[in-house]
């Protein structure tokens, strides 16, 4: 009995000591939990929580390619987040868009889902495993399809921890944020005018669904489906494509729900919601 009771003791002490030096993540290591970005929505939660520390505030680590005067209602942005810190090679993040209440601004989608993943019904995005390993820093990037018009200001609210080799004692948590206007003069329409124009029907789709895509400029164009998580379930594309473009998209094998059809014609891009329901 003794030995038996010896024996547990050394492998729960050994676990707790692989912890420390974040050799065992126990699923700590595939992102953070939902709610700790540091916003006030939030109740300014961030990474100390978990690691310790103070958090410093730091500018510029959330960046995208809104434009200056404003996103514009539907339109679909690229935001970039970089945490750094030199001899550091751990890195982790989380990111949601939300007014000051706390409340989800816009739709945000994964474009690498080897990196990121999003957490808590999609409010926030984050780490996985795999894009944690650097040297000296680490960028991620997603797609976000700007809110419905009359939000008004969005803030991207961030938090972001480094470490040593898994050493908590070096933790280091900073913050950011990233605070974009909305663009009330225009339209996505307008955003699109002599450059593309997408339309998807049936919608919802049962069996398939149909892209019409018109370009005003030969170009070469790209064409996604995506789900909530980023999986890419349907990709095509057309090099010098001009004019009218038409395809099917077979929807019958696709799981219920939500999907995103993702057109891309140089740096426009068009997304359109769809649901499938079979």
């Amino acid at each position: 009995m003794k030995k038996l009771i010896f024996t547990i003791l050394f492998t729960i002490s050994a676990l707790i000591l692989l912890e420390s030096f974040g050799t065992v993540g126990l699923g700590k290591k595939d992102g953070t939990e939902p709610g700790y970005t540091g916003s006030p929505g939030d109740s300014l939660k961030n990474c100390t929580v978990c690691h310790g520390g103070a958090a410093y505030s730091v500018e510029g680590w959330i960046t995208s390619n809104i434009p200056s005067n404003g996103y514009i209602p539907g339109a679909t942005y690229i935001i970039t987040a970089k945490n750094k810190a030199f001899s550091h090679n751990r890195f982790g993040f989380s990111i949601s868009p939300q007014n000051i209440d706390g409340k989800l601004l816009g739709t945000m989608l994964v474009i690498d889902t080897v990196k990121t993943k999003l957490v808590g019904n999609n409010k926030y995005i984050t780490y996985r495993e795999a894009g944690i390993y650097s040297q000296d820093s680490m960028v991620w990037t997603f797609n976000w399809i700007a809110p419905i018009a009359g939000t008004g200001d969005v803030v991207f609210y961030g938090a972001f921890n480094s470490n040593q080799d898994g050493h908590k004692g070096g933790d280091i948590t900073q913050l950011t944020t990233l605070r974009v206007k909305e663009n009330g003069t225009a339209s996505v329409a307008n955003f699109n005018s002599n450059k593309i124009t997408v339309s998807a029907y049936p919608n919802p789709a049962s069996n398939f669904i149909n892209i019409n895509v018109a370009l005003a400029q030969k170009g070469n164009l790209v064409i996604k489906m995506v789900n909530l998580e980023g999986k890419i379930v349907y990709q095509t594309a057309e090099e010098n494509a001009n004019g009218l473009i038409n395809k099917q998209i077979e929807t019958s094998q696709l799981a219920n729900g939500v999907y995103f059809i993702q057109t891309q014609i140089g740096e426009n891009i068009s997304t359109n919601k769809v649901v499938v329901f079979n």
